[in-house]
């Protein structure tokens, strides 16, 4: 981050993003609850099982994907601090509303009220400092989404502290807690008021932070009086004009005289957006922007969403379930809840690791290093459940892995398809994402089978998405300067650039 970015409102704008994310990260922290919500259910319906409740989950999900490519739009009309103070208040009002759910279906719908509201302010944060940071967009993405992690952690202690302190066990047959007995069972409600009333508090902090980024008017008045002090860009003024040598050079040798775009087949270049393209040290005097619909024509865009729902269905499916698979040979909910809530905390740590990593080796490979590994390590987490400390190491290192797909994805998005639209265009990726894993996991739901055969097929589509990981690195290998990326442009293939 250069100096020139680092002001009051840059800060302000950053440490706002990361206390909103606190929020809307809470979807992973379900296998925490999973217990206590489900045997609070089977007192109104004995026929509900954690295959049911797992449609909980899901529908917090699909209402994030349903509503994300909307957000991006919102955001673009009415800001990010408008955003995310609406995404809070469905968010915190619908979690406590859940509290009065006697039924599945009511439960299931006003958490799917919560996904909403993830969805419609979950990137409203991240653009929002996209604006203030132009450079080092990974490591940017990694701290605001540090939060994603951090937020379950403390939410999930909060939950499990208020409603089962005394770490009472669930029934070695049913794996539940008894709805008549247990005094879990009728602490549910209050655990959901209470933490409606915290979300709440930390969305409207987080919200109020938010500052909305510079026009492109005031930078282009900033950058006549301010120059740049990394000497990247030279402040010599050439005949008055105001292009510096460096930009003339650049422009002389990429586009014909005269010229005020680069035409392709597919777009136009736009020009004088003068920024560091991510994973590469050449500066660039054009870039391309993509609407969501001519993104959806190229099918590199279509590889990408493949790839991220294969390398990210497996975390979404232990997140749900971690719990419930290791109540069947560790009987220690405290211990359970303790490992579950440091694995979000590494969710949330590792994405600023991730997003460093990136900004050095680059987004792909970084991708593709994680992709391999998380099958592997979900195949000894399940070989190995009868050990607490294996238990331990695998549930962290799953939510570690599978924090670098939400830190990579936007900005993959924003390196091939641009930052002018990356609202509605990751939320779009996002979008067709989170269908397709609700679907996989509630499929994986329907079949009955034990969670221990379950993680068999998930270790198969992690396998999968490895080997898409390295095709997409492998397209897009070549990317690394103005000249190949206007190749990809203008033939906007994946097939022709193999």
């Amino acid at each position: 981050m250069s100096d020139a970015e680092l002001n009051i409102d840059s800060i302000l704008s950053l440490m706002g993003g990361t206390i909103f994310h606190f929020i809307v990260g809470i979807k992973i922290m379900w296998g925490n609850v999973a217990p206590y919500i489900t045997s609070y259910l089977v007192q109104f319906d004995p026929s509900i099982t954690y295959h049911h409740t797992l449609h909980v989950y899901t529908a917090v999900f699909l209402g994030q994907s349903l509503f994300m490519y909307l957000g991006g739009q919102l955001e673009r009309k009415i800001g990010p601090r408008p955003t995310s103070y609406l995404g809070a208040f469905l968010i915190s009002g619908c979690t406590y509303a859940s509290s009065y759910c006697k039924s599945l279906s009511g439960l299931i719908f006003f958490q799917a009220c919560v996904g909403v509201g993830i969805g419609l302010s979950y990137s409203a944060p991240i653009i929002c400092c996209f604006g203030h940071f132009t450079k080092n967009k990974g490591i940017v993405t990694g701290i605001i989404t540090t939060g994603t992690g951090a937020g379950p952690f403390l939410a999930g202690l909060v939950a499990t502290t208020y409603v089962n302190s005394e770490n009472y066990p669930v029934d070695t047959v049913t794996g539940l807690y008894d709805p008549m007995a247990s005094p879990v069972v009728g602490r549910v409600p209050g655990m959901f008021r209470v933490l409606g009333i915290m979300y709440g508090c930390i969305g409207l902090v987080g919200a109020s932070l938010l500052m909305s980024p510079p026009t492109d008017e005031e930078k282009e008045a900033s950058k006549k009086l301010l120059s740049l002090e990394n000497g990247e860009r030279a402040s010599l003024i050439n005949y008055g004009n105001g292009t510096n040598v460096y930009d003339e050079a650049m422009m002389a040798d990429e586009e014909p005289s005269g010229s005020s775009s680069i035409k392709t087949s597919k777009s136009s270049v736009v020009k004088g957006r003068r920024h560091q393209r991510y994973g590469s040290k050449v500066k660039f005097t054009a870039t391309f922007e993509l609407t969501t619909s001519q993104m959806t024509k190229d099918s590199l865009c279509w590889l990408v969403i493949a790839t991220a729902i294969c390398t990210g269905v497996s975390g979404f499916y232990v997140a749900a379930t971690y719990k419930n698979f290791g109540q069947t040979a560790i009987a220690d909910d405290h211990f359970i809840t303790v490992v579950g809530c440091f694995g979000c905390l590494c969710s949330g740590l590792s994405r600023m690791l991730w997003g460093s990593i990136a900004d050095r080796i680059g987004h792909f490979e970084t991708l593709e290093l994680t992709a391999y590994l998380s099958p592997a390590v979900l195949l000894v987490y399940t070989l190995t459940v009868d050990s607490k400390l294996s238990f331990g190491i695998c549930v962290c290192s799953l939510y570690a892995l599978w924090g670098a797909s939400y830190c990579l994805m936007p900005a993959i998005a924003a390196f091939l398809f641009g930052d002018k639209h990356l609202g509605t265009n990751y939320g779009f990726i996002f979008f067709v994402f989170g269908v397709m894993c609700t679907v996989i996991i509630d499929g994986a739901g329907f079949t009955g089978w034990d969670f221990g055969r379950i993680n068999y097929l998930f270790v198969g589509i992690g396998c999968v998405g490895a080997v898409l990981c390295s095709r997409i690195r492998f397209l897009t290998s070549k990317i690394k300067d103005e000249k190949v990326l206007k190749h990809h442009r203008a033939t906007s293939s994946v097939c022709s650039m193999a």
